[in-house]
């Protein structure tokens, strides 16, 4: 497989064009992804690795995906499918206190004994969004049932990223589950505080470095905003937002920090190994700020930035396969990481599946 180098500026509007005509992507890569367990999580190339096992982590994002593409076309059996499968993951990942496992090795059993903050927060997350979107109520009640169990864990999380991945679910959750409100009060002042006690006006952010996931953490507070109404949740997200498209997309072309090392601050900004994580994230971003401020150059924004996809970047490289639904593991300079493993696929979809919500 030889990395395709982008078309012209109108093919990137062909595929966002598909996309803001609510029709779906395509999921065979994903559906090969699956297999009796779950979601496996690596691929060689566009060959699953059953040896890697599966995770807490991809199948949360596999039922957001489904979750998202059933709202869109109720009868959809691909995205039927991927969902039943996620789901299946999830219950079955946890625990009789209600905490998660979040790795299975490739014969079905877990291997660690509880999951990472992180897999616990996007189990939190898919949850949400599965309540508040999901046409199917059997899915909605399982998934509420897995995240009132939860709910005593959400409140030990450890890390801002785990803590935002919960908020965003508890925003969902919210607007048919009342009682998560205090939950979703405690998260977001947790979260305002951090900030304003390690921001400044050269570096409004929670940390002093931009490392991953980047822009989950403006969206959960301008989420929060929503939900809430408080002014201070809007204002961070802006600001945060503002301040890291101010590093990553000062112009059209979305440049998400690179893993080769994170962005230090005063140090050496890494532009590769950029990650599909970082655009779906971003996308999503966008869209929030667009939907509080009512500003539709913020929607825009998230439509260059889904074009990161399809070869608007720094290398001019397509990154997704629409063809199969696919998406390669990461823009490295001049070409591309060619596995196309859960989470690079799903961020792709993922951010499909928001800019067909609007």
């Amino acid at each position: 497989m030889h990395a395709e180098r982008a078309h012209s500026a109108p093919d990137w509007s062909r595929y966002t064009a598909e996309a803001l005509a609510g029709r779906l992507p395509r999921f065979d890569h994903c559906l090969n992804l699956f297999d009796r367990f779950g979601m496996v999580q690596f691929a060689r190339g566009a060959v699953r690795d059953l040896t890697s096992g599966y995770c807490l982590d991809d199948n949360a994002r596999a039922l957001i995906v489904a979750t998202l593409a059933l709202a869109l076309k109720q009868d959809d059996q691909d995205a039927a499918a991927i969902g039943r499968a996620a789901l299946r993951f999830v219950e079955t990942s946890q625990r009789a206190d209600g905490a998660f496992h979040n790795l299975m090795d490739e014969h079905g059993d877990f291997t660690d004994e509880i999951g990472s903050p992180d897999s616990i927060g996007r189990a939190a997350w898919a949850c949400g969004v599965t309540m508040s979107l999901c046409p199917r109520g059997i899915w909605r009640e399982a998934v509420t049932l897995v995240l009132e169990r939860s709910l005593p864990h959400l409140r030990d999380l450890e890390g801002i990223r785990p803590r935002g991945y919960a908020l965003l679910g508890l925003c969902h959750a919210a607007k048919s589950l009342p009682q998560v409100r205090p939950q979703v009060d405690e998260l977001a002042l947790d979260l305002a505080s951090a900030f304003e006690a390690n921001a400044s006006d050269e570096w409004p952010w929670w940390e002093p470095e931009l490392t991953w996931g980047n822009g989950r953490l403006p969206e959960a507070m301008l989420r929060a905003f929503e939900v809430t109404g408080e002014q201070r949740y809007r204002d961070i997200g802006m600001r945060s937002l503002n301040f890291l498209a101010s590093v990553t997309q000062p112009q059209d072309t979305f440049l998400p920090i690179g893993n080769d090392g994170w962005y230090v601050r005063g140090k050496r900004r890494p532009l590769y190994d950029q990650q599909p994580i970082e655009a779906c994230g971003m996308v999503d971003a966008w869209l929030a700020a667009a939907k509080v401020t009512a500003d539709s150059g913020y929607r825009d924004r998230a439509l260059r930035t889904f074009e990161w996809f399809f070869g608007n970047n720094s290398d001019g490289l397509m990154v997704a396969h629409p063809q199969t639904g696919g998406c390669c593991d990461g823009l490295k300079h001049g070409s591309l990481n060619q596995n196309m493993g859960a989470e690079s696929t799903l961020s792709y979809l993922h951010a499909h599946l928001s800019i067909a919500h609007g």
